[in-house]
């Protein structure tokens, strides 16, 4: 996957290029995302907003604020529900079969 630090006219973070690889987001969809919204509402730090857009089954969430030259900076992004292959849905199978082992664990051990 080829990522750019601007594209588009907008400029990304290396936390939020990370995370569209991470997560297996193209930088089109990102950018289509804050292009053509769905949504846009202040985020949760400072000076943010989140952008959101559905694509297919898919809700992409885009956070970005502006710079102190009125340009987009990109901070983060992520996708619900996760897709195949991607660092969030691994993170929560692996969370599961956490649990599993715990419960295993615990019930041989009473």
């Amino acid at each position: 996957m080829l990522l750019s630090r601007t594209y588009k006219g907008i400029i990304w973070t290396n936390h939020a290029l990370t995370r569209l690889k991470d997560r297996k987001i193209s930088q089109h969809m990102a950018y289509k995302t804050i292009a053509l919204p769905d949504s846009k509402k202040k985020g949760k730090k400072n000076g943010s907003y989140e952008f959101t857009r559905a694509e297919g089954d898919h809700k992409i969430t885009v956070v970005a604020k502006r710079t102190d030259k009125n340009h987009w900076l990109i901070v983060s992004s992520w996708i619900d529900p996760p897709l195949k292959g991607s660092i969030d849905l691994r993170g929560k199978n692996e969370f599961i079969l956490f649990k599993i082992f715990r419960d295993l664990i615990k019930s041989i051990f009473r």
